[in-house]
């Protein structure tokens, strides 16, 4: 928990919602401006381009990427050391270079890393419950807003003038708050923030009467929150006092189930999408409700044999990733590859609905339990979360022995009590090596409560 935290703990709600809304301004900062609008430009004229054309457009901005990656991250420059890069004609040559995973760019953080200046930093756990700490440039920040607004904005939302509700996990509830207002406001884009890390059989009778009040034009974040409260209204035969154009649920896979129950009860599309902390390219829904690559993102590669994805991103300039394993699966449409408009994803398979719970029944999922990590530097190689009873938790941690100290325990303890309260108990454990399953597969969550 960072120091700014526990100074927002201590003030009354409404100096809160100025604090969330001051938060807000500074976000504002590095992810708009005239950068923003120019990128939002354009991808619109992106948009308007022949397949051919976006698939020439996208190798140029490929080249320019690997020869930036080589020009100023040390990293690249020994990796790439022999390699035929003049060889690289095309997309499938990037197949030449040697693939990247997350444990290779924590050792190196430092020789991958191209600059520290005009920048933010972005901590991650991730799925594979690896602790990864990479710089975003300003500028790529910016540009992935604008991909992100227009996504929706070719669905009918525009983002900064309509007003939206998110689940998301920040934490905007402290661990002792009594009262029953589990949200807060940033008046800076028009964003009511609900905790996701409240909603029990008992709370969300407020989650819904905050939501009519608001009366969003779009819901979006959390995909399991959402559906939590959509089965609450349901089950109670509450109605939605308003009528969203679009929910775009974020973080985790979807369900058909789960997107049916959502477009029931709040009687709107739920459009899906794919992104990542790191700085993955994007797939999202277009209005036909197919799933397109965003060709002017970056490249999508399947590694060899499997649905595991790699993926080359060109908003990636502080961390660059190329060919990074980056632990999630998709299927492509074999038919869609050949669309007219860019190729089509069959379905998204990362992010799982794992989760676990918080003594009092609160489901706090995958996208939340791997950010207990957040705070953390690079001294995490690999976490699992272990749940046998309600009111416990156990992390298995294989660390860096050499930089892993006690404050960085004492930091986790205090992050897990900013998700999940006070009375959910949290036992460390330092091992050596965490075990896989059967299949190999890694598991960052085992909820085994019955």
């Amino acid at each position: 928990m960072s120091a700014l935290q526990g100074i927002y703990d201590r003030m009354p709600i409404w100096v809160q919602n100025i604090f969330v809304t001051g938060m807000g301004i500074v976000n504002y900062y590095h992810r708009y401006g005239k950068e923003y609008w120019r990128y939002r430009r354009y991808f619109e004229e992106f948009d308007k381009l022949t397949i051919d054309q976006k698939r020439d457009a996208q190798f140029s901005m490929l080249k320019e990427f690997v020869q930036f990656a080589i020009e100023n991250s040390k990293f690249y420059t020994r990796l790439y050391e022999g390699v035929d890069l003049a060889g690289i004609k095309t997309i499938d040559d990037l197949k030449r270079l040697p693939i990247v995973d997350k444990e290779m760019l924590r050792e190196n953080i430092d020789d991958v890393v191209t600059t520290h200046s005009d920048c933010t930093h972005s901590n991650t756990g991730g799925t594979t419950g690896k602790s990864l700490t990479v710089v975003l440039r300003n500028d790529d920040s910016k540009k992935r807003m604008a991909m992100l607004d227009h996504f929706k904005s070719r669905v009918g939302f525009e983002h900064l003038k309509m007003r939206r509700a998110t689940f998301n996990g920040k934490h905007i509830v402290p661990p002792r708050q009594k009262s029953k207002v589990f949200w807060r406001y940033n008046l800076t884009c028009k964003q009511m923030i609900f905790s996701s890390f409240h909603i029990t059989e008992e709370n969300i009778k407020y989650y819904v009467d905050e939501l009519n009040r608001f009366k969003p034009h779009a819901i979006d974040g959390f995909f399991t929150s959402m559906c939590d409260v959509a089965n609450y209204m349901k089950r109670h035969g509450l109605k939605a006092e308003f009528k969203p154009v679009a929910i775009f649920p974020t973080s985790e896979t979807l369900t058909d189930e789960g997107r049916v129950l959502l477009e029931e009860v709040f009687g709107c599309p739920v459009y899906d999408q794919y992104a990542s902390s790191e700085g993955a390219p994007f797939v999202t829904e277009w209005p036909d409700r197919k799933k397109r690559m965003e060709l002017s993102t970056g490249v999508f590669e399947h590694l060899e044999g499997t649905n595991e994805i790699l993926v080359t991103s060109f908003t990636t300039h502080g961390t660059p990733l190329i060919r990074y394993r980056i632990g999630d699966a998709m299927e492509w449409d074999e038919d869609g590859l050949k669309d007219e408009i860019s190729p089509v994803v069959k379905s998204i398979q990362g992010r799982k609905l794992d989760f676990l719970y918080s003594a009092e029944g609160a489901k706090i999922n995958a996208g939340n339990v791997s950010n207990l990590l957040k705070y953390l530097p690079n001294v995490v190689i690999r976490a699992q979360f272990v749940q046998e009873t309600m009111d416990e938790v156990t992390a298995l941690l294989e660390v860096d022995k050499s930089n892993f100290k006690p404050e960085h325990e004492l930091a986790l303890q205090k992050e897990f009590v900013q998700k999940f309260g006070p009375n959910t108990r949290f036992v460390i454990k330092i091992v050596d090596s965490i075990p896989r399953e059967r299949s190999g597969k890694f598991r960052m969550i085992k909820n085994n409560v019955k």
